[in-house]
């Protein structure tokens, strides 16, 4: 049995290092904006979405390693079968609290309301993508399959998308991530079918729209926090800014200045406003910030473009130090209980009848009031000498046990992760693992 606690850790810590790597990706985008391309925003700008939506903690393990290497004997490790015989009497009763009834509402109240704001959304694409579909015919443009072919072999793209005709005046977007479908414009001047399938086209070969679909995940699962919803305007944003620039990629300038004045002349608001997918028409704003960056331009040299990259790779870095915050998390296996009824050593007897209080409820053996059990199942005083002292210590690893007993009668057990010098028998305590309250205290 895990600790429950720890999901609500997560979530938190999980907001926090995506929204911190947000932040500075912000200021490096500022910073840095003539090193790079939009393409490496946009491709950093995915990174800052799985940091919201990937917890950090897949890599303490690696950290805690490489600081164990540097300094061993000052970082606690993980005791992971004694905190299972230690949590033996917990498995059922222990997160029956106040604190754990509050933070598990507060779980409830948040998987709820993101739910509800996931499903509000894909009612909403069904039932547009619905309505859109009724609105489709056929397409009659006789250039339609050649210009696919060309496309398909220029984008390398396996499978040409399926491209019908709306009836929505001026607009051309494209539906479904898993099976794409053009929603062509039927009014479009002659040359101009090219440029808009192949904008359409490289949304699909660049996974544009599962970029988006990302980013709407991540603003129902941190619904409350305010920073996801710029970052998903800047996902739509970039996705665009990104797509052109691959489209004019390798064109002649009169290519480009074509491509420009299509842009120009489909600029208006959406106002269809359709989400999971790629609108060809944008706002008059925004269209002219694009057109503004292709006519501005220019190569980019490969140094800077790696001063760029280190710089966003060392963000990575120090936001992936938020792993070292998450809560462990340890397993209690009934299986342990068995093994624990029989295990003798150290002065350590573990029997089910006798480690009973007035209550039934399992107790921890407790032989002194700060104590050290090694994994071995060893239990030692933690005291410090001043008569040994020690070159170089021999650490074991384990867990430290604080006893206090209350005035009413009452006693808590704190349980600390920590490791001991088997030479001079000094004790370092570690991250705290739990706390056991007996009402009354039989040790």
């Amino acid at each position: 049995m895990g600790d429950k606690r720890a999901g609500m850790g997560y979530l938190f810590l999980m907001t926090f290092a995506g929204s911190a790597l947000f932040i500075g990706y912000l200021c490096w985008e500022k910073m840095l904006k003539k090193s790079m391309t939009q393409c490496m925003k946009y491709k950093a700008l995915l990174v800052v979405m799985l940091a919201y939506a990937v917890p950090w903690i897949w890599v303490k393990g690696i950290y805690r390693y490489l600081l164990e290497a540097i300094w061993p004997g000052e970082v606690a490790v993980g005791a992971k079968g004694l905190v299972d015989i230690a949590n033996i009497e917990t498995t059922e009763l222990a997160y029956q609290t106040k604190e754990y009834q509050l933070s598990m509402l507060v779980v409830v109240i948040w998987f709820t309301i993101g739910l509800a704001l996931l499903l509000v959304r894909i009612v909403r694409y069904l039932m547009k993508r619905h309505a859109l579909r009724v609105l489709t015919i056929k397409c009659g443009d006789e250039n339609l399959e050649l210009t696919l072919k060309c496309l398909s072999k220029v984008l390398q793209c396996k499978r040409a998308p399926e491209v019908v005709w709306t009836r929505v005046d001026n607009e051309t977007f494209t539906i479904g991530a898993i099976k794409p479908m053009i929603l062509l414009q039927k009014k479009y001047a002659d040359g101009e079918l090219y440029w808009i399938l192949k904008h359409e086209m490289m949304h699909i070969v660049s996974l544009d729209l599962w970029m988006k679909l990302l980013a709407e995940f991540i603003c129902c699962l941190h619904w409350f926090n305010p920073l996801v919803y710029f970052l998903e305007h800047k996902v739509n944003y970039l996705s665009e800014t990104s797509c052109d620039e691959k489209v004019i990629r390798g064109c002649t300038d009169e290519e480009c200045e074509r491509y420009i004045n299509l842009l120009d002349k489909n600029k208006g608001d959406n106002k269809l406003k359709f989400p999971f997918g790629n609108t060809f028409r944008g706002s008059g704003v925004e269209v002219e910030k694009r057109i503004a960056l292709m006519k501005c331009r220019r190569s980019i040299k490969n140094s800077e473009k790696a001063v760029a990259m280190c710089t966003f790779g060392l963000l990575i870095f120090l936001d992936s130090l938020t792993a070292l915050a998450y809560p462990d998390v340890h397993l209690v296996k009934n299986a342990v209980i068995e093994a624990a009824e029989d295990a003798i050593g150290g002065n350590n007897f573990w029997t089910y009848d006798c480690a009973e209080d007035g209550y039934g409820l399992l107790t921890e053996v407790v032989l002194y009031d700060v104590q050290f059990v090694d994994e071995d199942g060893q239990i030692h005083p933690a005291t410090y000498t001043e008569e040994i002292v020690c070159d170089k210590h021999n650490s074991v690893s384990g867990i430290v046990q604080i006893h206090v007993k209350e005035e009413d009668g009452s006693c808590i057990i704190e349980t600390y992760e920590g490791s001991r010098c088997t030479k001079c028998g000094d004790v370092w305590r570690g991250e705290f693992l739990h706390e056991t309250e007996k009402s009354f205290c039989a040790h």
